[in-house]
């Protein structure tokens, strides 16, 4: 459950003790059709500044320009997957962790 203290009326900061299970909610509701753009900005700007250089948004709409891959195009990942990529990516480790294995990091994504 995402901490009430994220509030979408408030003004998106980073989250030095964010858990695991808020980045998944949290890419979760970005990912949701139906969340209003406030959230979804919210939500988006919160990882990023936690995260700097996620790229969240690009890795849920547009994981081929994420992966700069054009066979991830249609790729269909789950909200705790994307949140695994963007911690590999990142270098971040956020408490309650989930290993699950991740296709391979295309060559162009790698640093």
């Amino acid at each position: 459950m995402i901490r009430p203290e994220f509030d979408p009326k408030s003004e998106p900061r980073a989250i030095n003790d964010l858990k695991y299970d808020e980045l998944v909610e949290m890419i979760d509701v970005i990912s949701d059709p139906e969340t209003d753009e406030e959230t979804g900005s919210y939500y988006e700007q919160t990882i990023e500044l936690t995260m700097p250089g996620a790229r969240v948004a690009d890795l849920i709409l547009w994981p081929d320009d994420w992966f700069q891959d054009d066979t991830m195009a249609d790729v269909d990942l789950s909200p705790a997957e994307i949140a695994s990529y963007v911690l590999a990516w990142t270098g971040k480790n956020l408490r309650g962790t989930e290993k699950i294995t991740l296709p391979k990091i295309p060559k162009s994504k790698q640093s």
